[in-house]
């Protein structure tokens, strides 16, 4: 296999990353940040998620160091973020998981400038993820979309490539083209993909044209992006926090796609806020709906996804034994309920359930039932009851095999190339 994130570009920025955590500003500012979130949090931190605060926080920065390292606009280069905590190329990269992150998605990150014209060429290497999307954002918290093109839209050529430029002129009739705004920060890039095992995410280059107006930027100027924004941040995060853990208990909400909230907007989503006992459950039902990507993501009060490459703490399509009906029906559960699509909350007790519908104008077809979903709570002894009859169940060997299937897919994330 060839990894398309295994390049000098996204090396030198995880080694840019890993020295400015060294760096006395950057331990201030993660200290500092650490002070604003518990201020903010005040006394409603549950016992469950006080133990996980630092490592939370020490995520949360590593994120913006990343987003730091990205932020070249005049010597642009591709940087995966929002990844949980690995080795590779003989190196501990810190994880940057935040912000109610996907694990279905390789993030990559590219600095973009109003001022400046730039050529981003992609190609797939086998499988391609169900659905890709390419924003420009105009903030370092990735919320202020100023366009998207998804993957589904792209002008493609004969052998599959594309290519998509990116300055400050109306598109013209260039189908591939996004418009620049003066508040432009990053090409923001989500490969999300329901089958972990055969999709790849994109092969990716960017280049911006035209002699560069100033030398790479210093790690110096990383430093002081990145702790600038981890603190001017906060708020913005604690707001999307906010969205799922002021919800009443056990309660549930769809959102259409557009919906102008931060996040995707070309995407549908579904909220979910749920307080477990030991012997509660909750059915998720939900509608495909047709589209390219469609997957349920579990995540903890402190708003960072579960240990995802580990556990079955979210589950795509792809992932999930569908029902004869055409319905996807999984249980949320701190324990083991036997039924193949059991989203595992790691023994927490307060979760956020996230839904999630992508492409949507790409893969519907006639008959179509429009996204959605619903919520039933219920006792776990009683799951068995409720459920189809074609539900399938696990014996816990099955469990097992699924768990390593898992962990080998997500594994495909390291694999490194053989000619570096």
């Amino acid at each position: 296999m060839i990894n398309p994130i295994d390049n000098a570009g996204q090396i030198a920025a995880e080694n840019d990353v890993i020295a400015l955590w060294q760096d006395e500003r950057i331990l201030a500012a993660r200290e500092h940040a650490e002070r604003l979130w518990r201020n903010a949090w005040a006394d409603r931190i549950p016992d469950e998620s006080v133990a996980a605060v630092g490592s939370a926080v020490d995520e949360y920065m590593a994120n913006w160091l990343f987003k730091a390292a990205a932020s070249d606009s005049h010597h642009p280069r591709f940087v995966r973020n929002f990844m949980p905590p690995h080795r590779w190329h003989g190196h501990d990269v810190p994880g940057a998981r935040t912000g109610g992150d996907n694990p279905d998605n390789t993030y990559r990150l590219a600095g973009i400038a109003h001022d400046s014209h730039y050529r981003v060429t992609g190609r797939a290497l086998g499988r391609e993820p169900a659905n890709t999307t390419f924003t420009l954002v105009g903030d370092y918290g990735t919320s202020v979309t100023i366009q998207t093109i998804e993957s589904h839209a792209l002008e493609r050529q004969g052998d599959g490539s594309f290519v998509i430029t990116i300055d400050d002129q109306p598109a013209g009739g260039r189908r591939n083209h996004i418009t620049t705004a003066p508040h432009a920060k990053f090409l923001y890039v989500r490969d999300s993909m329901e089958d972990w095992a055969s999709e790849t995410p994109y092969v990716l280059e960017i280049e911006r044209l035209g002699p560069a107006a100033s030398a790479p930027l210093s790690r110096d100027e990383m430093a002081h992006r990145a702790a600038f924004r981890a603190r001017d941040d906060v708020p913005l995060y604690f707001w999307f926090q906010s969205t799922f853990i002021n919800m009443k208990p056990n309660s549930w909400k769809f959102l259409p796609a557009n919906r102008g909230t931060g996040g995707l907007v070309t995407q549908a989503i579904g909220r979910g806020w749920f307080e477990l006992g030991l012997e509660d459950a909750v059915i998720i039902d939900f509608q495909p709906g047709g589209a390219a990507y469609s997957a349920i993501q579990m995540g903890s009060w402190l708003f960072q996804s579960i240990e995802a490459h580990r556990l079955t703490s979210s589950l795509t399509r792809a992932q999930c034994v569908g029902d004869g009906d055409g319905r996807i029906r999984a249980v949320i559960a701190r324990q083991d309920p036997g039924v193949a699509n059991w989203l595992d909350c790691g023994g927490l007790s307060r979760v956020m359930a996230m839904l999630r519908w992508q492409g949507m104008n790409s893969a519907s077809r006639p008959g179509d039932e429009s996204p959605g979903f619903s919520a039933r709570m219920v006792r776990l002894d009683d799951v068995r009851k409720v459920l189809p009859a074609d539900t399938c169940w696990f014996t816990s060997a099955q469990r097992e095999a699924q768990r390593a299937s898992r962990n080998a897919a997500f594994a495909r994330r390291y694999d490194l190339n053989e000619a570096n």
